[in-house]
């Protein structure tokens, strides 16, 4: 049982800005922290739920905070996860003890769908820019992500991201 509270929890919120994305590592990106992520994510997720007719305020939050853990386990790429053990379920819920109402969220099968695939969109839109910057081994995570998608306007989402070019809104707003 912990014995955290609120401000605990938000010391333990802002240390996940010095938790980096573990997987654009391996080909050689210095990558974004999982807090950078997660922000991009809740952003994806509101637009995502208002398309997909959830309540986007929750699938907001519920992409916010859905990697809010990795502060306890870190972030692990999908290689080291099967090599290791890892309790998420405990992370979470040692995370999240001040804060008992956000593990609701995540009991909720369709905010949760629109969250997880705004999480798969925030990978494909960071992938993106990666390649867009020159990276060509981003495009197995592009790949990877796509297939995982669930919802409609997440699949059309996606396409539509991968046509376009991902800085192209800098120059036009340069003008």
């Amino acid at each position: 049982m912990s014995n955290l509270d609120e401000i605990d929890f938000i010391y333990q919120a802002g240390a996940l800005r010095r938790v980096e994305r573990s997987g654009w590592k391996t080909i050689g990106i210095k990558p974004e922290s999982v807090s950078e992520h997660s922000y991009r994510s809740a952003v994806i997720a509101y637009i995502l739920a208002k398309k997909e007719g959830v309540d986007p305020e929750k699938a907001a939050l519920a992409a916010l905070f859905h990697d809010l853990h990795e502060v306890r386990i870190n972030d692990v790429h999908i290689v080291g996860k099967r090599y290791m053990e890892i309790d998420e379920g405990r992370a979470q819920a040692d995370t999240f003890a001040p804060l008992p109402e956000i593990p609701e969220l995540f009991r909720d099968a369709r905010v949760m769908e629109v969250a997880k695939d705004a999480d798969r969109l925030e990978l494909i839109f960071q992938a993106k820019e990666y390649r867009d910057l020159g990276n060509k081994y981003v495009e197995q995570w592009i790949e990877r992500a796509s297939a995982l998608l669930k919802t409609a306007s997440a699949k059309k989402m996606a396409k539509e991201a991968l046509k376009r070019d991902s800085f192209k809104w800098l120059f036009e707003a340069r003008g």
